[in-house]
């Protein structure tokens, strides 16, 4: 990847790293030089980011996962495996994110391999359960040639050093003799990653046919299912479960890495990417309404950092080090420059003169200022807000950023909702909330900010614990309540304002003293602390340069629109393939040149009913792609090339969908969409 700045290694051929298993990668950014041009800046800044995030992700993964893999390592090397045929099997509930069981299987081998007593592993998909015959060779195969890796280059060259046994001989027999020959103590692990997708009868042969060789090799099975354990019991006959010692694993649910993932590493002020509350409601709700697949998700991110750093120079600054930003600035043209001017956020207040980069740079620290300030208000409002009833701002810290990114959330009615019902906590539940508040802020290192906030939280838990529960508070100067108006209204809506007005002033009930100092010390630290600390970075100068919100241009590269895609390619494929031959000055025109496909699929637009003549579709096409069958008298006479053009594009139109054969005439096909649906 040195010699190139693409991001897609799949446009270049590079040879493979000889790297060693499981290296952790070293944390430590690169700084950026200053005699860097624009296109390599802003991808060694997008590389150096996205190394940090995805060194964070692997070793929380492999947190969360740990105790799901030592269990079922644990459990699959200790198993007593007896003579009386059963064979200790790991159901592991994975649940419905098939694209995340890659991963989960991958590291679960690794663990097995590394284990004591050792362990040899072969994994097992559903398209190798075609029959039993497939399924044992794939799984001896595996066995026998644990180096054999189809992703080489040169798979013939490869093919000869890499196999010791042949498929033709990968039998059960040649299993057995291979086994003894291993250490003592050596087991073979066999998992099966997709359950469901298998072919059951030829899965409980398999099984059938393992257990009856139990005496000769220590089998044990680990099965992956995305539905329930109950699946397993229903799908498989009492005799092949009989055969099986079953224990169950449950990882954690897709949700919970989506939630910790956020929480230590993008929502975090250490962490040099900042996500818009638009963009992160968006990406968080295509994990949950599309694949729940945390693999997917983290993808979308890295496409959301590519895009924010791809040839914006600007946005490369500044996550660069204070250092390094002024002599980058620099470096900048006039034209780069006119760019800052033109953000929405500075409003066209800033002009570039003799002090413009002194106050960039400014603007910069004081929206880094912001954002740090941000993270601490929102760690100090999830732990206010986090277990009050019926969640008005949410449970998860990302839905709270989503909301407090848009607008300041002291001002939304969901918290004025959560601040009234915080008014009704009891004395021990405030102080422990106020006591991990004080923890958050003794976290926090070098910031005025939040060392006065500290103290400010520290004279509010004083003044609670000196409050009593039963002492009244008397009050000297009541007001003179004011006398009561006639219910009698014209509207309604005036009448529900009379009627509030009065239950207000009858409302007279004395408060003790622990109830008005927790009524005023949450008040206090909502105008003083929240308030402050809980300002939108959005609504600072510049911060299209740090925070990434621009949802339209991503939206569909992240799901994107397979049906509105094809509609483009077929009415103007000069859109994708940016060729002078098929520019077109209006979409009805049809040139010769264009992809058949796309003068087909015009012809059949132009048809005004449900039922197409296929000879009258193909007379049409042979007019505009060879006009010379036009002159010859008989038409029985087609060029064979041509009708095997047209045939080869009507076999791709129904296979996209748009039409099928008629039930009616031979001859004919029915249309089954209608212009760009």
């Amino acid at each position: 990847m040195d010699s190139t700045i693409s991001v897609s290694k799949g446009c270049f051929v590079f040879k493979k790293p000889n790297k060693e298993k499981n290296k952790r990668k070293s944390k430590s950014k690169k700084q950026l030089t200053t005699n860097q041009p624009e296109a390599e800046l802003w991808h060694t800044t997008y590389i150096d980011i996205w190394n940090d995030v995805k060194s964070k992700i692997d070793d929380l993964t492999g947190s969360i996962y740990s105790k799901f893999i030592s269990e079922t390592v644990d459990f699959l090397t200790m198993s007593n495996i007896t003579t009386n045929q059963y064979i200790p099997t790991a159901c592991l509930l994975t649940g419905v994110n098939l694209p995340d069981h890659e991963s989960l299987f991958e590291l679960l081998a690794t663990n097995l391999e590394k284990s004591q007593p050792p362990v040899i592993v072969a994994t097992l998909f559903s398209e190798h359960f075609s029959s039993v015959k497939n399924a044992v060779i794939s799984m001896v195969s595996q066995l026998l040639n644990p180096n054999d890796d189809d992703s080489d280059f040169d798979e013939e060259m490869d093919e000869s050093l890499n196999s010791v046994v042949k498929r033709s001989e990968c039998t059960i027999s040649t299993l057995i003799e291979w086994y003894s020959h291993q250490p003592i103590g050596t087991r073979v692990a066999i998992l099966v990653k997709d359950y469901e997708m298998c072919q059951q009868t030829v899965l409980q042969n398999f099984i059938l046919l393992l257990s009856c060789y139990i005496k000769e090799i220590p089998i044990v099975l680990a099965i992956g299912i995305a539905t329930s354990i109950s699946n397993l019991h229903n799908s498989l006959p009492h005799h092949v479960v009989t055969k099986l010692k079953v224990k169950m694993f449950v990882s954690e649910a897709s949700v919970v890495f989506l939630n910790n993932i956020m929480d230590q590493v993008f929502l975090k002020p250490d962490c040099s990417f900042y996500l818009g509350g638009r963009i992160l409601e968006y990406v968080t709700e295509v994990f949950l309404y599309y694949n729940f697949s945390i693999k997917q998700f983290i993808e979308s991110l890295k496409f959301c950092l590519m895009e924010h750093f791809y040839l914006k120079p600007l946005n490369c600054i500044c996550v660069a080090h204070e250092s390094a930003q002024g002599a980058l600035f620099d470096s900048l043209d006039k034209k780069t420059l006119e760019e800052i001017t033109k953000l929405r956020s500075t409003n066209y207040k800033y002009k570039i003169d003799n002090n413009f980069k002194e106050t960039f740079l400014q603007l910069i620290g004081e929206l880094k200022a912001c954002i740090d300030d941000f993270h601490i208000g929102l760690r100090v409002l999830h732990i206010l807000v986090v277990d009050l009833p019926h969640s008005p701002l949410g449970t998860q810290l990302r839905e709270m950023y989503s909301t407090a990114m848009k607008k300041h959330i002291i001002d939304n009615t969901s918290f004025k909702t959560c601040l009234q019902l915080l008014k009704f906590l009891s004395k021990d539940d405030l102080l422990a909330k106020f006591d991990k508040i004080i923890q958050v802020f003794k976290n926090i290192k070098n910031n005025k900010r939040a060392k006065t906030a500290m103290k400010l939280v520290e004279s509010y838990v004083k003044r609670l614990e000196e409050s009593h529960l039963n002492n009244l508070v008397i009050v000297e100067d009541k007001p003179q309540e004011k006398p009561k108006d006639n219910l009698q209204a014209i509207s309604r809506s005036q009448f529900k304002r009379k009627l509030i007005d009065n239950v207000k002033l009858e409302d007279t009930r004395p408060m003790t003293e622990f109830e008005k100092a927790r009524s005023e010390t949450l008040d206090h630290l909502t105008e003083v602390i929240l308030r402050q600390f809980l300002v939108p970075p959005t609504t600072m100068p510049l911060n299209e340069l740090l925070i990434f919100d621009d949802l339209p241009s991503i939206r569909r590269k992240i799901v994107g629109e397979d049906r509105a895609a094809q509609y483009t390619a077929f009415v103007n494929p000069q859109h994708y393939l940016d060729c002078d031959c098929c520019e077109l000055e209006f979409t009805e025109q049809i040139f010769k040149t264009m992809p058949d496909i796309s003068i087909v699929y015009k012809l059949h637009l132009e048809s005004r009913f449900d039922q197409i003549n296929i000879y009258d579709w193909l007379q049409k096409f042979i007019s505009i792609v060879g006009p010379d069958q036009n002159d010859d008298d008989n038409d029985d006479d087609i060029d064979p090339v041509l009708q095997s053009r047209f045939v080869r594009a009507v076999n791709e139109l129904q296979h996209l969908g748009y039409i099928r054969p008629s039930k009616y005439k031979a001859d004919h096909v029915q249309r089954l969409t209608c212009g760009s649906c």
